[in-house]
């Protein structure tokens, strides 16, 4: 049965319902019957990217009885927009009174990224119609996984894929030539990319562009403040605080080139494969052990932490450096806190920070951190540095961090299937903290935290920046670089000496203390 347009409604509101009837609004609904073989969208965050593509894709299915893939980057996004197909699909079944049952299956794959050298057990997720059409969800980051696919394809953020997406595009795109449709969907990222080529070309493409200022002036977005109130465009910019974000993410420009902060090659270089690093895990409070840093064999040095801040979802991160006479920085303790009450936090942070004299420490100040770090920096003075992340904090992080990572300072246990090296305490109270041998992989996802921070150069000859962004860690969904962060704090901490606070500006002419 086909879907009249006049049975999908363009409603000028910012949210989508499901309901006896779908409401979209005018953007959205254009390119839901745009019947292009090859379709480009560029729209803003929170426009309904992948709620639209689902809808697009389960009534071309429920039309036609072709099958559509919808290829995401990682697992969770991947079953995100599964659940908006099932949603659609019991919307559509009230609203045209289908008959039938549609079925549900899955089945595990192998996918693979060659950025990283990484192997992933994934799962597709496949809703099966009355007619027989399939509409299935699954990760994609491998070209190859989608070789032999027969049906049309939609990828979401593609923006994002690796190796700009050139290679996904050279296998699907014989689809086009077969009667299917390609769909790219994105938020723009890096200019070196396939989606920036396609959005290049609206003569060629089927081009679909909105930015936060067309949302608001003809699809009735509503922006809302820090209140929950409605708000104007200028006002939100200026509650986001982040000038380049905000043109890429918003306004929808492809403002520079993206690339990774700390490049793979750079941190495969950082490895030591004698390295020896405690890895603990605090789950709402539980999992913590006193003697965590208790390790009377720990070389001479004084620690510099760095702390990363969060109370419910995200990873609050504790980051502890070895600060080695030759000037190298070796991470040796690392604890990764969830859903972890502040004040036990703020226990562990004390712990590493008294575990012998001297020891420094950075702490993200920004919210909820503020009343943490002004109580650290009331106890420790001149050795606790509370930093507010803003623009121009984060990105004095990111010349630190790339700086010590390109000079070969920062010094990480072997994570590439070699060498020596890990301790690891997953919040089992019952085992005690002994370094074990011969498991460096069990590291790889601290590594590819760092990874997942991506920079911009921006500003002028006379101030010039990073812009720092922040990408999925796929072996640490929950992560949004918490732990990179925290490991760019601890190198920031590495400047503090003797009341002096900030980074320094001449070498060091007496050794800091602790040693």
């Amino acid at each position: 049965m086909s879907i009249a347009a006049e049975q999908i409604q363009a409603l000028p509101a910012p949210a989508i319902s499901v309901g006896p009837m779908l409401r979209f609004d005018p953007s959205q609904q254009k390119f839901l019957l745009d019947d292009a073989r090859v379709i480009v969208v560029n729209w803003h965050r929170q426009k309904g990217k992948d709620f639209t593509a689902a809808a697009k894709a389960m009534k071309s299915a429920m039309e036609t009885g072709q099958n559509w893939y919808i290829v995401s980057l990682t697992q969770r996004q991947a079953d995100a927009t599964f659940d908006k197909c099932k949603r659609v699909m019991l919307a559509y079944k009230e609203m045209l009174k289908l008959d039938g049952e549609a079925t549900l299956s899955e089945y595990e794959f192998q996918d693979y990224d060659a950025a990283i050298d990484q192997a992933f057990t994934c799962t597709a997720r496949q809703l099966t119609l009355p007619n027989g059409a399939k509409v299935v969800s699954l990760p994609g980051k491998n070209p190859d996984t989608l070789a032999g696919l027969t049906g049309n394809v939609i990828f979401t953020e593609f923006g994002l894929f690796p190796g700009g997406g050139y290679e996904h595009w050279r296998v699907v795109f014989p689809l086009a030539t077969r009667g299917f449709q390609i769909i790219v969907i994105s938020t723009p990222r890096n200019k070196k990319t396939k989606f920036y080529e396609l959005c290049s070309d609206p003569e060629t493409y089927s081009y679909h562009f909105c930015d936060i200022h067309h949302s608001v002036a003809f699809d009735g977005f509503v922006l809302k403040d820090n209140k929950g109130r409605p708000t104007t465009v200028e006002a939100f910019k200026k509650l986001y605080g982040d000038d380049a974000g905000w043109q890429r993410e918003y306004e929808c420009q492809f403002t520079g080139d993206l690339d990774a902060l700390i490049s793979w090659a750079q941190l495969l270089s950082a490895q030591d494969p004698d390295l020896v690093v405690r890895i603990l895990r605090v789950t709402k409070g539980q999992g913590w052990r006193d003697d965590f840093f208790a390790w009377p064999d720990l070389p001479a040095g004084r620690m510099e932490y760095g702390w990363d801040v969060a109370r419910h979802k995200d990873f609050s991160s504790y980051w502890g450096n070895l600060a080695r006479r030759d000037g190298k920085k070796e991470l040796r303790f690392l604890v990764v806190m969830q859903g972890t009450e502040f004040s036990t936090q703020r226990h562990i942070i004390m712990r590493g920070m008294d575990s012998r004299g001297g020891n420094v420490g950075c702490g993200d100040a920004t919210g909820l951190g503020m009343d943490s770090n002004e109580t650290l920096q009331a106890k420790y003075r001149d050795r606790w540095e509370p930093v507010t992340f803003s623009t121009k904090t984060k990105s004095e992080l990111g010349s630190v961090g790339r700086t010590a990572f390109s000079d070969g300072t920062q010094k990480l246990p072997a994570f590439a299937g070699t060498g020596d090296g890990i301790a690891v305490v997953e919040g089992d109270t019952s085992r005690r903290v002994v370094p074990v041998r011969g498991r460096g992989s069990e590291t790889k996802f601290i590594a590819t935290d760092l990874y997942s921070i991506q920079c911009e150069p921006t500003g002028d000859a006379a101030d010039k920046r990073l812009a720092l962004s922040e990408t999925v860690n796929e072996l640490e969904p929950d992560s949004h670089c918490d732990i990179a962060y925290s490991g760019l704090l601890a190198l920031r901490a590495g400047s503090l000496l003797g009341g002096k606070m900030g980074p320094r500006v001449r070498p060091l002419k007496e050794m800091p203390i602790g040693w």
